[in-house]
């Protein structure tokens, strides 16, 4: 049960759902994880059971298991549900890979997307129907990251991949997933620039993607923009899109080693990125990728610490507990702006 205290509340009050991506392995084997998910989440997503590699890791070998217990968890406990990722250069099995050709790309795409949002048809808020699209090393004046699916189909394949969504589940809204387009860098602004521009084409000819989603994989090496980051989100609602925060978390490898100072900057980080992002109506939703320190990715990726020291870049500890985070994003919700209403309407809209 959802704690009165609790970060899906004090989200709910004002028209927001506060969640997280979650861990099969925890939710399986621990209680506090699951009752740390029940607590504090209004909206959850499964990590990793939803995508294909998972899915369906050798040809007709298909499993739901994971997918469907977070599932039914989510509707136990009066939880929304997104799903992730429907089509990615990433999160693929291998057999799927060496099949992607022009002459099968559109078939194995709509096979795929098909059977994974109709199974889930009608319990799916938002999926993440295209995901990390965009990448301005590759070569292409349009910055679109060159993809197995992109040699196959052409930029059609961002297309067919929201149009068969659409045509599969109408309830679920089709998000275009991206990252690193929160932060100041002048390499970040580039990438805004390239997704405001391939979004304009995209709604032009009839793309129906209903939201964009901020990955906000905050890094303590890059500072935040303000000005910059409202901008964007401004320039994303005027083109008629709801907006979710999909994956955030915070690297802390800049910032001191005494647990108490790097906690309070980590914090500081969460709360001013926050305070921006909720002034901005279109936003619906604010997911956390995991929920507790042990599990965040980014001690297992090139994000480690160089001293050596754990991550700390999520809510809660290895015990559990709230940390100076938690009340971060506790408190950029109750000092958020109303917009209750709006976000009402853009909910509605953008399904």
């Amino acid at each position: 049960m959802a704690d009165a205290d609790g970060l899906r509340q004090a989200a709910e009050r004002k028209g927001l759902s506060f969640g997280t991506a979650v861990n099969i392995t925890s939710f399986r084997t621990d209680p506090l994880y699951r009752r740390a998910v029940q607590r504090e989440c209004g909206i959850v997503v499964p990590e990793n059971e939803m995508k294909w590699e998972y899915v369906e890791p050798k040809p007709g070998q298909v499993t739901h298991l994971g997918g469907d217990e977070i599932r039914d968890a989510a509707r136990a406990d009066g939880q929304r549900l997104r799903g992730t990722t429907l089509v990615w250069h990433r999160g693929m099995p291998d057999w799927v890979l060496a099949k992607i050709t022009r002459a099968s790309g559109e078939r194995l795409m709509r096979d795929w997307i098909g059977r994974i949002a109709g199974r889930y048809r009608g319990q799916i808020e938002s999926w993440d129907t295209v995901n990390e699209i965009v990448d301005l090393t590759g070569g292409r004046s349009d910055g679109l990251r060159v993809t197995p699916w992109l040699a196959a189909l052409g930029p059609g394949y961002v297309d067919l991949a929201f149009h068969t969504l659409r045509e599969v589940d109408p309830k679920a809204a089709g998000l275009w997933n991206e990252d690193d387009v929160c932060l100041g860098a002048d390499w970040m602004e580039a990438r805004r620039t390239a997704v405001l521009r391939l979004l304009e084409t995209f709604l032009a000819r009839g793309v129906p993607i209903r939201r964009f989603g901020l990955q906000s994989h905050l890094n303590s090496l890059v500072p935040l923009d303000e000005t910059a980051l409202r901008r964007f989100l401004a320039r994303l609602a005027g083109l008629g899109l709801a907006v979710e925060i999909t994956e955030l978390d915070i690297d802390d490898r800049a910032f001191p080693a005494d647990v108490a100072a790097r906690d309070r900057a980590v914090a500081d980080l969460a709360r001013r990125y926050l305070d921006v992002v909720l002034d901005e109506p279109a936003v619906l939703n604010v997911l956390t990728w995991d929920i507790v320190d042990m599990n965040t990715w980014l001690n297992e990726s090139d994000r480690r610490r160089p001293d050596g020291l754990p991550q700390r870049s999520l809510p809660l500890d290895g015990a559990y507990r709230r940390k100076p985070l938690w009340s971060a994003i506790r408190d950029a919700f109750a000092g958020a702006p109303d917009h209750g209403a709006a976000r009402a309407r853009a909910r509605a809209r953008a399904a």
